[in-house]
């Protein structure tokens, strides 16, 4: 039957062409989902301030958080730190000892900002200080000028001082500390590669005066001795910091010392690449499934005449499958140049959006392009498999009978997967609106829709008809004898529409769903942490932070009320046991005990907010109770920089329950952060005072403070911001799999109004003008679209609704209603689309001719 396959193969290359795109398509974007998933297991990020360096020693930016028994360390989860962990000034003598090592160089950060005319001068992202014995590491050597010497000596990489406007001799002002300082350039330097950021380099005299805790180290270099085997010396130093909280990098990986943030990053990107890479699987075994049924139910007859001449059960699928395998190999293989093209620009727009780091390089390697092919023929071959079990176990004289059209669709198999995914559904919806909590509701969104898409799909015939005889009413009254030849279409034809109907559905369900799983979770971020803080106007640093003089600046200006300083972070409870966030960290803010109770909105249940200085924090009730703790007691929490602090309990306050934060003093948050800094202000104002006068005057008090930026109260909304990122890039990924989910919808259609050649022309011979024909079309396209939207829309209100019960307490998603319609005239546009281009083609051939085409 295989050679039978290739032969009819000839004759039916239309009734494949759907088949075709959706699996080369489908081939593309799992390749894309790949590359993304290889990019986030790698994190390769090309060395720069360490370039010269063989071997990197640099802080585990990751904390094992234990899954349920802080005692099982076999049995913990791996979560990214909000801030950098620097290393100490004693692990060096450590790793001087080991053999090979010829020397040991630390690099040291601090926060540094060239000011000029008031305003900081940056190039790239960042903008650090470091002390000049690190500037080997680059290396970085002085192109003109000499080394720093002096306490107020200054090296500026070329293309900072041309921003500045400085030469060698100049005086520079720098902001350290908050504060800005006159030093002297001293030397330039020009890196050996194009590094997308500003370097000032200081004397190792004059590092530990200007930064806050000195010298941070960030990471260490190790230069071996002559001879020495790099790998040995990889093997050896990993072994001797066993157990500690270190990484040993080498070659391409060492780049990830100097950015960390590049490996908090990877636990956005994998579960977001196996999902969009999912949904294309998911997508084209619904598509490869419906075009495939589609082209044996056109070619019924041709089956059933097969059957009734002897050919078993067993060769018929062997020649259905024997026809999707060849289609599909070539197709799957095809699809390696989209995802060629696609893979690099999703990769661009996703770290654009800020899921990762734009300093990790794409990686789009062999595998890749390996396994994309092979999953999609795979799915073919199992679309394939289920769609040839019906059409080989008919009877041959049933299907002769049955070969103008399908009339039974119900079959054991297709009740039985029903049954099981309407179940599924059913336990999801229960199962979000019961067990979930906060943001991680939404972790069931994608399988819950999914779900009960399929269980729709399929009993798509039974409800088509259905929907068909309800949607046949309106027609038959705002129609002529158009809407009438359309309802009995549609009524001899309800299996075959309904192949039509279902990736519609598909579409319309996915999308609807994932955007308003999105602006729902944005809208519950917005209003729950809102409702935390009570600040009116925010007073922003982008040098790193304020020095503590500025809050006492804002608090004098007229129309302030309170003023606080600010910090966010992210970190865990370790003491006592805390459960309640393994999967991601705890919010952390930091705020003045002096205004908390005026700048938050937090009102304690017990304690009082005043307490709120030094090693203190304050806890959410339920949590606390969780933990059996309460005022006076002690935790220990694990800092964004995984250091721990003991802090006392001083207040409980009610929290929404998955969107709780621990609040501790500013000076202890930020003590623990990257900079060492306060990064921003809260300013609330007095009754009576407008928001916009009250960023005025305060933007006019701090306006002489280099990289004061003062905004309104979104600017607040950290966490809100972080779900606005994450729905720009669900918009992104659900437009693509939507939109590849749509193209095959036309190819679909297409192929079905291309099948109908003899019957229109038969059509027009009895008298029906091309404009009828038209109209009648396009009414059957109408209908197909509406019944789609209506399924897609059931498909995702049963997942919205429990997850809209839990994050905003409503039964009804937030979102615009513009969403909707965008999605509905978008399903509408295209099916017609898909439905009368292709007739219109076909009524350019005289009826006649059409007449004696095949079926």
């Amino acid at each position: 039957m295989w050679g039978l396959a290739l032969r009819t193969l000839r004759f039916r290359k239309s009734a494949f062409v759907a088949t075709f795109i959706a699996v080369m398509l489908g081939s593309g974007l799992v390749i894309a989902s790949a590359g993304l998933m290889e990019t986030a297991i790698r994190i390769a990020v090309p060395a720069e301030r360490t370039a010269a360096a063989p071997v990197v020693v640099s802080g585990r930016q990751a904390y094992l958080v234990p899954n349920e028994d802080p005692n099982d360390l076999k049995n913990m989860k791996t979560v990214a730190l909000a801030e950098r962990q620097w290393l100490p000034e004693d692990l060096a003598g450590e790793l001087e000892s080991v053999n090979g090592v010829e020397r040991v160089v630390g690099e040291t950060n601090i926060a540094a900002t060239v000011v000029r005319d008031g305003k900081p001068v940056q190039v790239g992202a960042q903008s650090l200080g470091h002390d000049w014995a690190s500037a080997e590491l680059g290396p970085y050597r002085i192109t003109d000028g000499a080394e720093p010497t002096g306490n107020r000596d200054v090296v500026l990489d070329s293309a900072t001082a041309q921003l500045a406007g400085v030469k060698v001799g100049d005086e520079v002002d720098v902001l350290t500390k908050g504060k800005p300082s006159a030093f002297t350039v001293s030397g330039l330097t020009s890196p050996a590669r194009n590094d997308p950021q500003s370097l000032l380099f200081f004397s190792s005299e004059a590092i530990p005066s200007l930064g806050l805790r000195g010298g941070d180290i960030s990471a260490y270099g190790l230069f071996l001795k002559p001879g020495a085997d790099v790998d040995t010396v990889l093997e050896t130093v990993e072994d001797k910091l066993a157990g500690q909280p270190y990484i040993v990098l080498a070659d391409g990986d060492r780049g990830v010392a100097e950015h960390p943030e590049a490996v908090g990053g990877r636990a956005q990107l994998i579960p977001l690449a196996g999902v969009f890479g999912g949904m294309a699987v998911f997508i084209a075994m619904f598509v490869v499934s419906g075009t495939l049924s589609l082209s044996i139910q056109q070619r019924q007859r041709e089956v059933a005449t097969l059957r009734a001449i002897g050919a078993t059960p067993k060769q018929v699928r062997r020649m259905i499958v024997g026809e999707a395998f060849f289609i599909s190999v070539i197709a799957a293989l095809l699809g390696c140049l989209p995802g060629w093209l696609i893979g690099p620009l999703l990769f661009s727009l996703v770290s654009d959006a800020g899921v990762i780091s734009p300093v990790v390089e794409h990686h789009q390697g062999f595998l890749a392009y390996l396994i994309g092919p092979l999953v999609a023929l795979l799915t073919a071959l199992v679309a394939a498999r289920i769609t040839s079990s019906r059409a080989s176990k008919v009877n041959p004289a049933e299907a002769l009978a049955e070969a103008a059209v399908q009339r039974k669709w119900v079959t054991f198999p297709r009740v039985f997967f029903a049954v099981i995914f309407f179940a599924m559904g059913i336990a999801l919806f229960i199962v979000t609106g019961t067990v979930m909590t906060g943001p991680v509701a939404s972790a069931t969104a994608g399988p819950a829709v999914m779900a009960w898409a399929l269980a729709l799909a399929l009993i798509s015939p039974g409800l088509t008809k259905v929907l068909g005889k309800l949607l046949s009413i309106p027609v038959r009254a705002f129609s002529g004898i158009e809407g009438y030849l359309a309802n009995n279409n549609m009524k001899l034809r309800s299996i075959r529409m309904a192949a039509a109907v279902t990736p519609v559905m598909l579409a319309v369900g996915i999308a609807l769903a994932n955007f308003y799983t999105s602006t729902t979770q944005e809208a519950a971020a917005v209003k729950w942490f809102a409702e935390d803080l009570r600040a009116d106007a925010v007073v922003s640093s982008t040098t790193g932070g304020f020095d503590p003089s500025v809050v006492e600046q804002v608090r004098q200006v007229e129309g302030v009320e309170a003023a606080s300083h600010y910090t966010t972070s992210a970190g865990w409870i370790d003491k006592p046991y805390d459960g309640s966030h393994v999967e991601s960290p705890w919010p952390i803010q930091g705020v003045d005990a002096q205004n908390a109770s005026l700048i938050t909105g937090i009102t304690p249940v017990e304690g009082d907010l005043a307490k709120l200085t030094g090693d203190t924090a304050v806890l959410p009730v339920e949590q606390a109770a969780d933990m059996n703790v309460g005022i006076g007691d002690k935790v220990t929490l694990r800092m964004g920089d995984r250091t721990p602090a003991e802090v006392t309990i001083v207040a409980l306050y009610e929290a929404k329950s998955g969107y709780e934060s621990i609040v501790v003093p500013a000076t202890l948050a930020a003590k623990h952060s990257t900079t060492g800094m306060v990064r921003q202000i809260l300013v609330a104002g007095k009754e009576g005072t407008g928001t916009d006068a009250l960023a005025t005057a305060v933007a006019e008090k701090v306006a002489n403070i280099p990289g004061a930026v003062v905004g309104d109260r979104d600017t607040i909304i950290t966490p809100a911001e972080g779900s606005k990122t994450q729905t720009w890039v669900n918009y992104l990924l659900v437009g693509l799999v939507s939109g590849y989910a749509l193209i095959s919808v036309a190819n679909t259609l297409v192929t079905a109004t291309a099948s109908r050649k003899r019957e229109l022309g038969v059509q027009r011979l009895i008298g029906s003008t091309p404009r009828q024909v038209m109209w009648m079309l396009g009414i059957e396209a109408s209908v197909i679209a509406t019944i789609g939207i209506i399924l897609g829309s059931v498909a995702s209100i049963a997942t919205l609704m429990p997850f809209s019960i839990v994050v905003l307490e409503s039964p009804f998603p937030s979102g615009s209603v513009f969403i909707f319609l965008g999605v509905a005239v978008g399903a509408f546009a295209l099916t017609l689309g898909a439905t009368l281009l292709p007739a219109r083609k076909l009524l350019r051939i005289p009826p006649a001719e059409a007449a004696k085409a095949a079926d």
